[in-house]
Order: structure tokens, then sequence, then C-alpha cells
């Protein structure tokens, strides 16, 4: 029995000799690196009194600077068509909702602030406190703080992928019961009143497709994924494709025109604002009814007088309960309305877009 606790000690004692040893090898090939342990003490100062970086997330592609109301300067990653006819920028501070589309120098999204944005919304009726209220993860945000991008990748003309985090646009007025105050600019929200952010997540992927009307050469898909990240039960979750234009494009165009109908009676919704009455001149955005097989989908239409813009908005409405995902494609289509309709119709269908 002393033999073996003999052996035991031998043995934890060689074990810690072999640790030390370890560790010493460590901090010496570190005071190589750096000549002396006095340089290495000088250099790990000189790290620490660095400024801090303050572009939380870098863009390995084209950037630019957008101006929003009133006089806010944003980042806005560039993604160009193949064509070199259409531009499109992404905010960056702005959840990666689309701030400008311009074909052929004509912008067609309104862009002054993050409420009146090309992007996707989300609306969920909660009945948990003194009052019914709608909780609403909004890609841009909620107007005092913006939803935090906390992914980009670029892949030329090809594709843009965005991971955005949503905040409630209505500051939880419907009284979640596990919010989390939202955190802008490296600190923990302390305006008022308070931004939350949403147990949701939306990667946003954009790729260019063929038009087949030729005009313009390409349409925008935006292929989308909304996660759900806690393991509860929200309820329907209602789908606000938002597309926001400026004022001049007043002429409505939806079809179908019979809608909010069930997924099973039509297999696209498109809508959108032209410059006029033949409807030449616009903005189109669709989707795939595959895309909610057993909801009703829908489009409507909203005028801003205060704001002076013109809003189009697809609808449909699906439970996300319990750490789930769900995917789902929509198209932006500037140009004719004939040609962004014939495009439309074919969505869905065996042998045509997806």
């Amino acid at each position: 029995m002393q033999e073996n606790m003999k052996e035991k000690i031998i043995l934890n004692t060689w074990f810690i000799l072999l640790c030390f040893l370890f560790l010493l090898t460590i901090e010496a090939q570190a005071w190589t690196a750096t000549d002396t342990l006095g340089s290495a003490a000088n250099q790990g100062a000189t790290q620490s009194s660095a400024p801090i970086d303050k572009q939380a997330v870098r863009v390995a592609g084209q950037i630019t600077n957008f101006t929003m109301e009133p006089g806010e300067v944003d980042q806005a990653v560039v993604f160009k068509d193949p064509a070199n006819e259409q531009t499109v920028l992404f905010d960056v501070a702005e959840g990666g909702a689309i701030v400008s589309l311009k074909y052929r120098n004509m912008e067609y999204v309104w862009g002054y602030n993050g409420g009146g944005l090309l992007q996707m919304a989300f609306h969920n009726q909660r009945n948990d406190g003194l009052w019914p209220g709608d909780y609403n993860p909004t890609q841009a945000g909620d107007g005092t703080n913006m939803s935090p991008v906390t992914g980009i990748a670029c892949y030329g003309t090809d594709s843009v992928d965005i991971i955005t985090m949503m905040l409630d646009f209505n500051h939880n007025n419907g009284f979640y019961s596990h919010p989390l105050i939202a955190v802008w600019g490296g600190r923990i929200d302390a305006t008022s009143p308070t931004s939350y952010f949403s147990p949701y997540t939306l990667e946003t992927i954009a790729h260019w497709v063929l038009n087949p009307g030729g005009e313009p050469k390409y349409y925008l898909e935006l292929e989308e994924r909304i996660t759900h990240l806690t393991n509860e039960k929200m309820g329907p979750l209602a789908y606000d494709f938002a597309d926001y234009q400026p004022w001049e494009f007043d002429v409505r165009a939806i079809s179908p025109d019979n809608c909010p109908c069930s997924s099973s009676l039509t297999n696209y919704v498109s809508g959108g604002w032209y410059s006029d009455t033949t409807r030449q001149e616009g903005l189109a955005i669709a989707m795939s009814s595959n895309n909610f097989p057993k909801s009703k989908v829908g489009g409507g239409f909203n005028s801003d007088y205060m704001w002076r813009n013109h809003s189009f908005h697809l609808s449909a409405s699906e439970s996300l309960d319990g750490l789930s995902s769900k995917k789902f494609v929509w198209y932006v289509m500037v140009g004719s309305w004939n040609n962004a309709l014939q495009f439309s119709k074919k969505l869905g269908l065996s042998g045509g877009m997806k």
C-alpha cells in the first residue's frame, strides 16, 4: 500500500513538472518572438492602449455612403446587376434593408428613414399585458435604434448575403414576456422608449435572375430565412414584404385583384406603384404562393401623406414556434408592369421560377 502511494506521488510530481515545463516553453516562445520579456510587456501595453475599432462589421465588397433624413450618413453595400443597369444599396446601419434601387439613374425606393425602405417585417399579436399589442420584428430596426447586421458576404455581381438581428419596431408595446434590451454603438440602449431585440434573426441572400421580357435584363431575387431562437410558442406570425416608393409613383397595379385568398387558388401575388396609367415606369414586388402553402396570401396599398411616400405590401401568415427556421423567396422588378406581371405569373409553376 505504501509502495502504491509512493508511485502515485512520483507520478503526480512528474505530471506537475511536465505542466510547468510546457507553460515555460510557451512563455519562452513569446519572449523570443518579442526579444525580451520587457519588450513583450511593452507590446502588450501598446496593444491595450490602441483605439477601439468602431467598424463592427467589415464588408468584403464595394461600399458607399448614403445620406438619410435628416442628414444621417450610413454605409451601404453596393450590388450592381451584370448588365450594369441597376444599382441596389443595402444599408448596413439599417439592418441590411434596401435603401436605394436605381435603374438608369432613376430612384425607385423612398429611403428617407428606416420605416420606409424595401425590407421584411413581421407581426405577432400579443395579449400578455394591460392591452393588446403588435409585436413587430423589423429588418431596419425601430426608428430609435437600428437592427444590427452581424455578417455580410459579397460575391461580385452574383450575390450578397446579410444576417440581421431584428429589433421590435414597437418597443415591446405587446408586452412580450422575455424582452432583451438592445445594444447599439457598443452600448446597452438607454433611450426612452427602450429598444428591444426580438428572438428572430433574418438572413437575406440577394441574386440577379434573368428577365424573359428583356427590359431590364435582370430582376432582383431576395431569398430570406427567418430563424426563431427560443423554444416557445409565439402563435401566428404575419409576414410583411414591404416596398416603399417615392411620391411621384402614384398609379397602382396588383394581380390577382381578388386576394387575400387561399394559396391554393393562385400561384403568385404581385403588385406595386407606377408613374402613370401606362404603367411603363415603376416597381413591383412578387412572390410565389408556394412560400405559404397552407395560408392566405395577398397584397395591399398604403399612402403616407406626412412623409409623402406610397407603399405596397405582400402578406401571408404562418406560425414559427419553437427552435425553427423558414425560407421564402420574393422578387423586385423595375420597369414596366406588363413585364413584371408576365414574370410573376410563372412563379411556382413547373418549369418556371421557384
